[in-house]
């Protein structure tokens, strides 16, 4: 019974103690270190992510009458009797079908490309920067 009270009060200033040390690390922290403004950035220029997401979203909008296309060539390629054209219409069901699958496919990655361009990707830091900041200068050079 001891042995438990001893651990239950041992346990208790242990983490009753932890928020003060923390908060006076906090304030130490703050004051040793030199606050640096960031620099200011141009906004990017996005034309060309707009235009692959303005294409990707037309390829993908003219992918549907596409693919409409390619089905009623095919309906027409099911109900042909003349051994002759059967093979005619089946060629121009697979072209319909290929062209409405390679829009759709095109189209999303295009739009892909337009979400990364726009949102994701990080403009290159310049190759070779200079920064003058009291009592110090500092010399950047990439390769």
């Amino acid at each position: 019974m001891l042995r438990r009270m001893t651990a239950a009060l041992m346990l208790a200033s242990a983490v009753a103690g932890v928020p003060l040390e923390a908060a006076r690390a906090h304030a130490q922290a703050a004051d040793s270190f030199e606050v640096l403004p960031r620099p200011e950035t141009r906004p990017k220029a996005s034309w060309g992510a707009w235009a692959c997401g303005i294409g990707g979203v037309g390829l993908v909008l003219a992918s549907f009458p596409l693919a409409a296309e390619a089905d009623r060539r095919y309906d027409e390629y099911l109900s042909e009797n003349d051994p002759a054209r059967i093979e005619d219409r089946y060629q121009a069901t697979q072209h319909a079908d290929y062209l409405a699958s390679g829009a759709l496919l095109t189209g999303e990655a295009l739009i892909v490309s337009a979400i990364y361009l726009r949102f994701v990707r990080r403009p290159h830091p310049p190759r070779a920067a200079v920064a003058v900041l009291p009592g110090r200068c500092a010399v950047s050079v990439r390769f």
